[in-house]
């Protein structure tokens, strides 16, 4: 069987340095072949003149790795995995080592399946319109069983708690899944992989236009997929996963960046969220008007509810958070690095401005010449108290992120082309 590159650097490197050791100790035994027995004590120097270190022959020393190279090689020839794990143990590697060479041998012995399956992938010419660089939903899907039967085969050889895992994916799944058992993750993920699977088929059959079939497609795929995951958590498990990864917490974090809750806060919210989301729909899954029209209708009750369970100071800090004007006030003068108080001193003076424009648009008794000039004052005095709270800079990049409202205060003139 061909080895992998990553298995012949570890022979050409470690195994002729690190992995002599549990062939050859000493060189007084390299050429009978003895791996037994305590290595020899050290010579202690007594002199008060330190003795010059012997040197060693090259050849010899040559002559002894290339052997443990060779005798190394020759143990790792077994194409019987489940064999080789139980030479590598007698000859007392380390489960590291062990770890690292049948991780390699697994990875190669799975990776022209994957070649195969990705072979048949025809990718869509540049020039044209696609996702070029999607997977199809089949292919999807038998990538992952092959990354099933790879992780399976690796317990079987290793036991599970020996199979590789990483500290960033143990990070990644800590914060993705909360404290669950490593075999209550595996059973999460796998779930998560096939209803994951039903929904790229529904989207890749919508070519891009969601009908409110296909919501509704999604929305029940939604409800199973949830009951899948209860059948296999507890409550508190549940409770913990979605406060981490369902869409309604994901949507919630990004509403709530600029309140920057703690948690105590976040679960409250999200608790009432998700009852509201489980009533009327998520945002996303909304299938038809009527539904639409109901989940706006109740907002006003969910902000009521949500506020309640704030304490008093925290309340008006909320609302400025989910409020669209002051989201992209609060972004520019972070990006700025202005004071938090010119977001709401951009905020005051928009709703001063605007009202004021508002009555002047709607007093009929004003000539349109006398009305576009107070508006055209009204725009003047807006960019001059924003260049105070922004600085000029400030400005424009205001105008440009949610402050076009300042150039549309003055009605454009329209240019009338002469008859012909």
């Amino acid at each position: 069987m061909k080895k992998t590159t990553l298995l012949g650097l570890l022979l050409a490197l470690s195994l002729s340095g690190n992995l002599a050791y549990y062939f050859n100790r000493n060189s007084s035994r390299a050429a009978g072949g003895d791996i037994s027995g305590p290595v020899p004590p050290r010579t202690v120097q007594t002199s008060a003149v330190p003795a010059r270190p012997e040197r060693e022959d090259p050849v010899a020393v040559n002559a002894a790795e290339t052997a443990a190279v060779a005798r190394t090689r020759k143990l790792l020839e077994s194409d019987d995995l489940e064999t080789l794990v139980g030479k590598l143990r007698a000859a007392g590697f380390s489960p590291a080592m062990i770890r690292t060479i049948i991780y390699a041998r697994v990875q190669e012995q799975f990776s022209a399946r994957r070649k195969a399956l990705l072979a048949g992938q025809e990718e869509q010419p540049y020039w044209k319109t696609g996702r070029s660089f999607t997977l199809d939903a089949k292919t999807m899907s038998s990538l992952r069983d092959l990354g099933r039967e790879q992780s399976a085969l690796l317990k079987s050889l290793l036991g599970a708690e020996n199979v590789p895992q990483g500290e960033e994916q143990l990070m990644y799944q800590r914060r993705q899944f909360g404290d669950l058992s490593r075999d209550k993750v595996e059973q999460v993920q796998s779930i998560l992989s096939d209803y994951g699977d039903l929904q790229s088929q529904v989207y890749a059959e919508a070519k891009g236009v969601i009908l409110p079939e296909d919501r509704e497609k999604l929305a029940l795929l939604e409800k199973e997929r949830r009951a899948d995951l209860e059948a296999v958590l507890t409550p508190e498990e549940l409770e913990n996963y979605e406060l981490r990864s369902s869409s309604t917490a994901s949507a919630l974090r990004s509403q709530l960046a600029l309140f920057n809750p703690t948690e105590e806060e976040f679960r409250a919210i999200f608790k009432l969220q998700q009852a509201f989301d489980d009533k009327f729909g998520s945002r996303d899954l909304v299938t038809n008007a009527v539904q639409y029209r109901e989940r706006q209708e109740q907002q006003k009750a969910l902000l009521a509810q949500v506020e309640a369970v704030l304490s008093p100071d925290r309340v008006e800090a909320y609302r400025q958070a989910i409020d669209p004007a002051y989201q992209m006030a609060n972004r520019l003068v972070a990006r700025l690095e202005l004071p938090p108080a010119a977001a709401t001193q951009i905020v005051a003076i928009q709703q001063d401005i605007q009202k004021r424009a508002a009555q002047v648009r709607a007093d009929r008794s004003l000539a349109t010449e006398v009305r576009n000039m107070q508006l055209t004052a009204l725009a003047r005095e807006a960019g001059s108290k924003l260049t105070d709270a922004l600085g000029s800079h400030g400005l424009e990049a205001y105008k440009s992120y949610g402050g076009q409202w300042v150039d549309n205060l003055v009605p454009k003139t329209r240019v009338v082309s002469p008859p012909r």
